[in-house]
Parts: C-alpha cells; structure tokens; sequence
C-alpha cells in the first residue's frame, strides 16, 4: 500500500511538471529589434514605391528617416544601397523645376491670331535701381519669331556699338552674333539671327550676352535657360 501511495505521487509530480508549460521570459532587447524590423519594413516598401514611381524627394525624405530610426535593420541596409542614388535624383529633380519656373509663358490675342512669349530675366540684377534685364523669344502671328533683350527702367548704350552682342552658350567661345535696335527707338535690342540662336539655347543649360547699358556699362549678362520649354512657343514662318 505504501508503495502504491509512493508511486501515486511520483507520477502525481511527473504530471504536475509536464502541465507547467510556461514560456521562458522574452529578452526584450530581442523583442525591441523585431518590432523595429517590422517598422521598417513597412517603411521600406513605401520608399521602394516612391522610387518606382519616380517620386524622388518622397523617397529621398523616406528613406533618409528609415536610416535614422532603425540604423541597424534589414531595411536600412537595403535602403543604403540606393540612397546614393535617390538624393541625386531627387537634387536633379529640384533644380529641374527651379530652371522651369525662371521662365514666365504669355498668349495674347493680336491681329492676325495670337502672340506667345517665353521670358526669362537676367541671373544677376543690373547695378542700377529698379532696372531689370529680360531675354525674350517670341512668336508673332505677323512678324513671326522675334528673340530681343528687354531693359526696364534703363536704356542700351551703343555708341560703342550694338550692330554685333558676343553670345555665349555654356561658356563656349562668344559667337559674334548680329542685332537690331529698332527704329522706334524701344528699350529692345533684338538678334537678327533668332533661328539660330534658339537652336543653340534649347541645348544649352546658360546663355551669356555681352551687353553696354547706359549707367552700369559694359558686362555679360547671364540667363539660366536650361528650365526653356519649345512647346509653350509654337513656331510658325513669317507672313
């Protein structure tokens, strides 16, 4: 009998260690990196996307944050492959959209049809107050295309002469290109040659015109035309 009740509670003890089934305790260090891969993961699959999509300075911004909080994830490792890559994409994108909005597009309703022009003020103002320098293409239902330098609040100085202005395209060798100032005596001094200019500027990313201006003298005025967009100036022949 006492043998019985012996091994009564042997296996009464067996069974009460077989039923404690209670998990050994989480190291939370290890529960703190799973959860941050699960984070960035997540992260990581939108700055997969925006990339794909070509959403450069979202993905830029992405992934920059990804690098930031989870240093030492999966994702961050996969992010630094690419990121190299996605800041210079995302810096060529910005300047991008800086040259297209230097230039300013009109169209206007003139006799014979309607007028479009592209215009783009100098880099640098001009050393004199509330002057300004504009480099203007355009085109007209009647006279056809026209490309003229603009003065505002100041006047060219061609005692010296203006029959021929030195152009530069990408800091090139000026090419001696000639020009016009009209007879009605406008602050335009317009080159004769606009075909072949506006060949040049629409492969150019800058454009120097060395100009006389009447109280800031000689210098190369320079135009960032890289943002230039040939659709918004229709080209049409001369009447």
């Amino acid at each position: 009998m006492r043998f019985q009740c012996a091994l009564i509670v042997v296996f009464g003890l067996i069974l009460a260690a077989c039923s404690d089934s209670t998990p050994p305790p989480v190291d939370p260090a290890v529960a703190a990196k799973a959860a941050n891969e699960v984070r960035a993961a997540k992260e990581g699959a939108l700055y997969e996307q925006m990339r794909q999509s070509g959403s450069w300075d979202v993905a830029t911004s992405l992934g920059d944050e990804i690098l930031a909080k989870y240093p030492d994830t999966q994702t961050a490792a996969r992010v630094q492959q690419t990121i190299a890559q996605t800041r210079t994409k995302s810096a060529a994108n910005a300047d991008a959209h800086r040259l297209a909005g230097l230039w300013s597009y009109t169209v206007t309703a003139e006799d014979g049809g309607t007028q479009y022009a592209a215009v783009i003020a100098s880099r640098k103002p001009l050393k004199l107050a509330n002057a300004r320098l504009r480099l203007v293409l355009r085109q007209h239902p009647q006279w056809g295309r026209s490309v003229y330098l603009l003065l505002d609040n100041a006047r060219f100085d061609c005692k010296g002469g203006c029959a021929t202005l030195p152009v530069s395209f990408d800091g090139a060798k000026p090419l001696r290109m000639k020009a016009t100032i009209p007879p009605t005596g406008e602050p335009a001094l317009f080159v004769d040659d606009d075909t072949g200019f506006i060949a040049k500027l629409e492969k150019a990313k800058t454009v120097a015109v060395g100009v006389n201006v009447k109280g800031a003298g000689a210098f190369d005025a320079e135009f960032e035309v890289g943002g230039f967009d040939p659709a918004r100036l229709p080209v049409k022949t001369k009447h």
